[in-house]
């Protein structure tokens, strides 16, 4: 996960969070308990709620309302709430927080430990796909200018969003969880998707599973477009200042232009679909 993932506007306001006011903490609603995977039903959002967050803010933070996103300011962190729902936390350098091990060690405890946490958000389980772990190391210099290598590694649980196994390719939760139980790293984006979208999804899905609808399917797709491929849902990213919109593709991973690799996708037609999410 990075830090542009959740558009540039809120990465660059968080990091210019040097002044706050001293307006009391506010929360955000949220859908806790809200939403089924149920056929025919939107696919309910959730919403962060700042009154469940574990974030290590250093500090009670103070709450700055800046129009388009709303931040919490504390004295070694700040989290960010977009006016579409997107959530990004970021600690300051050389926080102490960061420095802390992990909650476990343990993969699989920590992979539940954050879904515990995303569930608490209003997250419907249902609407879980497979986890991903992202982990690194770090290293320091001594005062003699020699190297030291750190043993203390820091592993972040990113939780994919699918329903009936299709995934929801921009929607995400990540969080880093530290031995006191605190985020050091998050990033939260669960809109809601239409019941038309996930219909429209579910319906192409199956389509796709007959080996004989496939084949006449791809036979419609250019050359660069043969791969293993499969459906989803794309929505607008998160932080993006154009309006709300998702949509149900056949995605195959092909070439660009230019021979890269990249994303190529298309509509229950064949047609080439190039909406930047």
């Amino acid at each position: 996960m990075r830090l542009s993932d959740l558009g540039p506007l809120l990465v660059a306001a968080l990091l210019c969070a040097c002044s706050a006011n001293n307006s009391p903490l506010a929360t955000s609603a949220n859908g806790l308990g809200a939403g089924t995977c149920a056929s025919g039903s939107p696919l309910a959002g959730a919403s962060y709620d700042v009154a469940r967050s574990r974030f290590a803010f250093g500090s009670a933070p103070s709450v700055e309302d800046a129009g388009t996103f709303v931040r919490w300011i504390g004295s070694d962190g700040v989290v960010g709430i977009s006016s579409d729902g997107s959530e990004l936390g970021i600690m300051n350098a050389r926080a102490p927080e960061t420095n802390l091990p992990d909650w476990s060690a343990d993969l699989s405890k920590l992979t539940a430990h954050a879904t515990d946490y995303w569930v608490s958000m209003g997250v419907a389980p249902c609407q879980l796909g497979p986890s991903g772990i992202d982990s690194t190391t770090g290293g320091g210099g001594s005062i003699d200018g020699g190297f030291t290598r750190s043993t203390t590694s820091s592993s972040s649980v990113t939780l994919a969003r699918a329903v009936a196994g299709i995934p929801v390719v921009e929607s995400l939760a990540v969080a880093r969880f530290n031995t006191d139980d605190q985020t050091t790293e998050e990033a939260f984006y669960w809109p809601e998707i239409s019941a038309a979208v996930v219909t429209a999804a579910l319906a192409f899905n199956t389509r796709l599973a007959d080996p004989n609808m496939l084949a006449a399917y791809k036979a419609k797709l250019p050359p660069d477009a043969q791969g293993q491929g499969q459906v989803v849902i794309h929505h607008t990213s998160a932080g993006s200042l154009s309006p709300f919109q998702s949509a149900t593709t056949y995605q195959v991973f092909g070439a660009d232009p230019l021979g890269l690799p990249g994303a190529l996708n298309f509509d229950p037609s064949g047609n080439p679909v190039t909406t930047a999410w």
